[in-house]
């Protein structure tokens, strides 16, 4: 039985070498964005209400030209935080973002958010349905794997002189 484990266990890390390598690394990038400016960009946080409309909240936008944004349909998300007055709007094909004054209506900052880019490589879906459910969930149980059988391989040892104790009395 070991040896059947050992050997699914050592093709089973090489088949998934690579997805679980950038589901690790994007993982690890992705738990450093709240002190990581390069996936996420730090602002200072504005403290004022909520004033501002739609509009207002669009053309803000527009006077980015990096963002690339005309119209809604070249915004991806908007983030509002009404407790203070924070507005961010995320541009959909640039991966922009640019953080509102709720009150003036000024842009207080603006920087590339990879967060959502490094999400969607995270899980896959960035390579399209097939590569995330046909791939990457694949690796991902490949992972469970590996877990479980080496565990199961590490404390065998340990069963078998257990084993050997309690048969020889």
């Amino acid at each position: 039985m070991i040896r059947f484990l050992r050997k699914w266990h050592r093709w089973v890390s090489v088949v998934i070498a690579i997805p679980f390598l950038i589901t690790l690394a994007t993982g690890i990038l992705l738990a450093t964005r709240g002190f990581n400016s390069w996936v996420q960009p730090d602002y200072a946080a504005p403290k004022s209400s909520l004033a501002i409309s739609f509009p207002q909240i669009l053309e803000a936008a527009r006077s980015i030209p990096e963002a690339k944004i005309q119209d809604w349909k070249d915004v991806s998300q908007i983030d509002i935080r009404p407790s203070v007055g924070n507005i961010r709007v995320r541009a959909k094909f640039t991966q922009y973002e640019i953080q509102i004054d709720g009150n003036t209506g000024k842009v207080t900052g603006t920087g590339i958010r990879r967060a959502s880019f490094l999400t969607a490589l995270h899980e896959g879906a960035y390579f399209g349905p097939v590569v995330r459910y046909g791939i990457f969930l694949p690796s991902a149980l490949g992972v469970f794997f590996l877990l479980i059988s080496g565990v199961y391989i590490f404390f065998q040892p340990f069963f078998l002189k257990r084993k050997k104790k309690i048969i020889s009395g």
